[in-house]
């Protein structure tokens, strides 16, 4: 299995650089554009380092050249005086969309080349495979620490 989790990685790496370099934005902040997306209201910079799973230094790193680029702005949260809510701009909206269709437009790419009668199935293993990915980054990766629910 190590080998197929591989292969596939790298394979979906490589057609996420192809797809996004058209927009010209890098995969790390493509997305942090599609977690804003997702969240309209803006979020706090710790908000989207959890939804990324990177440290806070880096989503800040993250969110500084879109700043530059003008996708993001940074508004005083209304709560506290000292964060900041980061949204998107106009510009940022526009390249989260062209993101989101690029996106579509590979998984759906994907899709065509599966059997129809299989969809139901693959989706269903992506998604458990996910949610086990998502445990093991979790809990460590240790065979014995793994456990998915219903299994």
């Amino acid at each position: 299995m190590g080998d197929l989790c591989s292969v596939l990685v790298r394979r979906l790496r490589l057609l996420e650089r192809s797809e996004l370099s058209c927009c010209g934005i890098p995969m790390s902040q493509a997305m942090v554009l599609q977690t804003l997306q997702a969240n309209p209201e803006g979020q706090r910079m710790s908000e989207i380092a959890e939804a990324l799973g990177v440290a806070q230094s880096t989503a800040t790193r993250l969110v500084e050249p879109l700043a530059r680029q003008e996708r993001v702005e940074r508004r005083p949260a209304p709560d506290d005086g000292r964060a900041v809510i980061i949204c998107l701009t106009n510009k940022g909206r526009h390249a989260a969309a062209e993101l989101s269709k690029l996106t579509l437009r590979w998984s759906e790419g994907i899709l065509q080349r599966i059997p129809s009668e299989e969809h139901a199935a693959v989706i269903q293993a992506l998604e458990t495979v996910i949610e086990a990915v998502n445990d093991c980054c979790a809990t460590g990766c240790g065979p014995e620490l793994v456990q998915i629910q219903g299994r």
